[in-house]
């Protein structure tokens, strides 16, 4: 409970004053007990002086003691709580002596008890007479109780507070001007303004005696300051290059003269360097400085930084991450920053998305939680405590940080269900908008209808915000600056019927647009589309086609509706194994669509999320050891997957045969010494932990595609796609107009220009007429068509009808012509120029269909031989061919016959 007031204290004193009147002359013993009361009360004021004697207080007549030294360092407040004792006792025995209140306010307030809003009317007196320190503690107070909206008796609003702070600062008390720098610097979700940290910082070197001596915590204020202007000078922009300039050299100063400041200084340089402020930009010598202060003290989180990009000298990743996570710098928070950006980069132990949202979470950095955010909305795992991250990033928001809002702004707008506040994230995004970020104003705009674009709910226009004539302006405007944000919002607004009259094929129409500028939710909705047909015709390659470019972009959704669409992908085979298998093991092993706390990777639900299928059928066409290979891969592009419970859990949902194909692979490869008989222990489950390790992990990167691939189409080519259109066009019709046969040759000719060249429309011309007309077969050689052939069986355009059966009937024309030595060679050239054919799911399924056409797997049995290729089976289009074949292409790399090809038929093209 806190001190006894002065006014009981008085009573107290008249009780005993009554007391000794009613007895008399007072006795020996009352005398020695008067003594004893005031040597105590002596002593106490003594030892409250000396304990707390405040700063700035005229009145004061022992040294001053700093707010912040008043705090034990050990958190022990047994002597803090015997010195409130005295200051008590001093106090009530000497209500004359104003100072002790004050020491006692002080006292009482840094032991932090639970009730110090009863403090406030007496602080509030005394700030309100002028007494920095009492100003400053109101201010204290504020931060004890940051709730108050408004002032009053027992509680202080922020704007008092601060108002009380500055008022202090104004008089020259540090402790008030330490508050500030720390304010003005982002601390407490304040607005960061380094050009007034360097103004503060400066009054703070000409702040006056703070009491009846200089003491060394004074001098240790002051003598920081040079180096936080100069490390703040150069630390933002807004400086002049003169400023920054000095600011450099103090630094350099006092880097190269070593002392206490040095480290510091030695960092302020190495960063000034890094970006090129104050001086030119080096970072090798930036580097170099941060290295040997590595050999001297404790490294850097900075090094570590520049370790691990490659920055100023070859990447280390392994030895950034050791350094981070070294006892030194365990509690380091830019040094978790570093951690967490490594674990996402992927080069060192692998993407490690969980582990990385564990450490950002600890971390109390807004930086932190901006990226933080991000994942969230990707993986919606389960914190502990969400309010964190909320009140951090809105405090930052508040203080001006669009990052921070715009984080936060998305994380509500997900459908992680411990974010979602629609309300709020249009609370963070109106000033955004109204500041002029399109960013924002476009999910502004697009909450304005609450559910627009659920099919479970109806939309319902808020009353707030836009009108529907501004949200109509706002998206044609949009429109003609070619915004996909704004195709984006009128296609979900056509699809309800909102504001524009419903419109199905207007919503499709405009999800194309907003996809051709990269907008990842269109791309996913337009796949959609295509996926059910709504205001477009149903086609499956075009709704892959537009989850894929998503995906490239890095949408997660996008993998997870590919992989889980694979298993029924038997009639139109278009998707691949690594899409199948691949993705959903690296999905899985991520947390991807899974909630949970901790880093509990695995679990008993894989089965559930695990589409057995998905180890079996179509993918099976491409053999037992390719499946086990994709399956693999995924450990290297998601090793988090490698914790042992969660393999225990995936070897009872691998095939048997899967895990033979598995242990056998890695027997093969010397890391597994067992027998391959699908048993799955310990060994085999290290083994595979330890093939990731030496393979080496594979980063998250977008997917990009290869130049010499032959999917290249005519608008990648010199010549543009409405000039091959024509071309197409005035070829057909000089083909219709030949009159003999060789005025037809030389037509089809053309058509096989345009084929070389690339053109769909062309190879399916000729592809079903070549085993029926002999005219053909003396222009198109049993390589050009081949080729044709696979292409089409890989691409698919709908007007390629029944393309497997004509292939099978050219490849039957071409045996009985005694041209299978030119079909195999054909063939193999073709898996080595074209990627897709080096899928393993899309070449066993072509091997499956060379099993109808006579001669067709001995032709590529012999072909390989002849090669020498190793390792081939018995028969041209098994499993071990077909391994042996994939092995070769990608050692051999490509016969850039494609290639050639293209070149002389645009050279042919050109002409015409």
């Amino acid at each position: 409970m806190f001190a006894v007031s002065r006014i009981a204290a008085a009573a107290l004193l008249a009780t005993a004053l009554a007391g000794s009147a009613a007895w008399g002359q007072a006795s020996d013993s009352d005398k020695a007990a008067s003594r004893k009361k005031a040597e105590d009360l002596k002593a106490a004021i003594a030892a409250c002086d000396e304990g707390a004697s405040a700063p700035l207080d005229f009145t004061a007549i022992a040294a001053p003691v700093q707010f912040a030294e008043l705090m034990p360092y050990d958190f022990n407040t047994a002597n803090l709580k015997v010195l409130q004792s005295q200051c008590q006792l001093a106090w009530i025995g000497a209500p004359k002596e104003e100072r002790l209140q004050l020491q006692w306010l002080r006292v009482t307030m840094a032991l932090g008890d639970a009730n110090l809003k009863l403090l406030t009317p007496q602080v509030r007196k005394l700030a309100d007479a002028g007494g920095a320190e009492a100003q400053f503690l109101l201010y204290r107070l504020a931060r004890a109780n940051p709730d108050a909206a408004q002032s009053t008796v027992m509680e202080v609003s922020g704007d008092e507070a601060r108002r009380a702070l500055i008022a202090s600062a104004e008089q020259g008390h540090m402790a008030a001007i330490s508050e500030l720098l720390m304010l003005y610097r982002g601390a407490y979700g304040s607005r960061k303004d380094l050009k007034q940290v360097v103004r503060w910082a400066r009054r703070m070197e000409s702040a006056p005696p703070q009491g009846i001596e200089i003491t060394p915590f004074e001098d240790q204020l002051r003598g920081e300051m040079p180096m936080l202007i100069a490390r703040t000078t150069l630390e933002g922009e807004g400086f002049q290059a003169t400023e920054t300039r000095a600011a450099f050299r103090l630094a350099e100063k006092v880097m190269k003269a070593g002392g206490e400041n040095a480290r510091e200084a030695t960092i302020v340089v190495a960063d000034a360097l890094r970006i090129g402020r104050g001086a030119r930009q080096d970072s090798r010598r930036a580097r170099d400085i941060l290295e040997a202060l590595a050999k001297r003290t404790q490294p850097t989180p900075q090094l570590a930084e520049m370790l691990a990009r490659g920055e100023g000298g070859p990447e280390n990743g392994k030895r950034a991450l050791a350094m981070v996570r070294s006892k030194g710098l365990s509690q380091n928070a830019r040094a978790r920053l570093v951690e967490a950006e490594i674990l996402l980069a992927g080069k060192v132990v692998g993407y490690r998305p969980q582990e990385a949202i564990q450490i950002l979470n600890a971390a109390n950095e807004t930086e932190a939680f901006i990226r933080l955010a991000g994942l969230l909305v990707d993986y919606k795992p389960r914190l502990d405590r969400p309010e964190r991250i909320v009140a951090a990033l809105s405090d930052s928001a508040a203080s001006g940080n669009a990052d921070a809002a715009m984080a936060l702004a998305r994380l509500k707008l997900s459908d992680n269900s411990q974010f979602t506040d629609e309300d709020g994230a249009r609370a963070l995004l109106k000033p955004l908008a109204d500041a002029g970020n399109r960013a924002a104003f476009w999910l502004y705009a697009s909450t304005q209808y609450r559910n627009l674009g659920s099919s479970s709910y109806r939309p319902m226009r808020r009353e707030e915000g836009l009108s529907d004539a501004e949200l109509m302006a706002a998206v044609d405007d949009g429109i003609r600056k070619e915004e996909a944000e704004a195709f984006l919002l009128k296609a979900k607004l056509l699809r309800a019927g909102l504001i524009y009259p419903q419109d199905d094929r207007g919503a499709s129409d405009m999800l194309r647009q907003a996809a051709k500028g990269d907008n990842i939710e269109a791309l996913l909705l337009l796949g959609d589309a295509y996926d059910e047909g709504l205001g477009i015709s149903q086609d499956r390659k075009k709704r892959l086609e537009a989850w894929r470019q998503a995906a490239a972009l890095g949408s997660l959704e996008a993998k997870s509706k590919i992989s889980r669409g694979f298993v029924f992908d038997t009639f139109d085979r278009l998707m691949t194994l690594e899409e199948g298998v691949t993705w959903k093991i690296v999905l899985y092993n991520n947390g991807y669509g899974r909630s949970f706390s901790g880093l509990g990777i695995g679990g008993d639900e894989l089965g559930a999320q695990m589409d057995l299928d998905v180890f079996s059928g179509r993918a099976m066409e491409a053999g037992t050891e390719a499946v086990a290979e994709a399956i693999m891969n995924g450990f290297r592009q998601a090793p988090a997957g490698l914790d042992d419970r969660n393999l225990v859990t995936m070897g009872k949902v691998f095939p048997q045969e899967i895990r033979v194909a598995i242990e056998r692979r890695l027997s093969r490869e010397k890391f597994f010494r067992g027998s391959p008989q699908g048993f799955w222990g310990p060994d085999a489950r290290k083994a595979l932990a330890d093939w990731v390790e030496a393979k080496g992990f594979v980063p998250p990167v977008a997917a990009q595609r290869d130049e010499n691939e032959p999917g290249a189409r005519d608008e990648d080519g010199p010549i543009s796609e409405a000039a091959v259109g024509r071309l197409w066009d005035k070829v057909r019709t000089d083909f219709e107009a030949a009159g003999n046969g060789r005025q037809k040759r030389a037509a089809i000719a053309k058509v096989n220009a345009l084929a070389q060249y690339g053109n769909l429309d062309a190879r399916w011309a000729l592809l079903p007429n070549y085993y029926k007309a002999d005219a053909v077969r003396r222009v198109v050689t049993v390589a050009e068509i081949t080729r044709y052939g696979l292409d089409l069986m890989v691409e698919k355009p709908p007007a390629a009808e029944k393309v497997e059966f004509e292939f099978i009937f050219n490849t039957t024309q071409i045996y009985q012509d005694g041209k299978s030595r030119e079909f195999g060679q054909a063939v193999l050239a073709a898996i080595r120029d074209d990627k897709r054919l080096q899928d393993p799911l899309v070449l066993g399924g072509i091997l499956k269909q060379f099993m109808f056409a006579p001669g067709a797997c001995d032709a590529v049995l012999a072909s390989a031989k002849g090669a020498g290729v190793d390792t081939v089976g018995d028969e041209g289009c098994d499993e071990e061919t077909l391994s042996a074949l994939l092995t070769y292409a990608r050692e051999a790399g490509p016969a850039g016959i494609d290639a050639r090809n293209r070149k002389a038929a645009a050279e042919v093209l050109s002409k015409l």
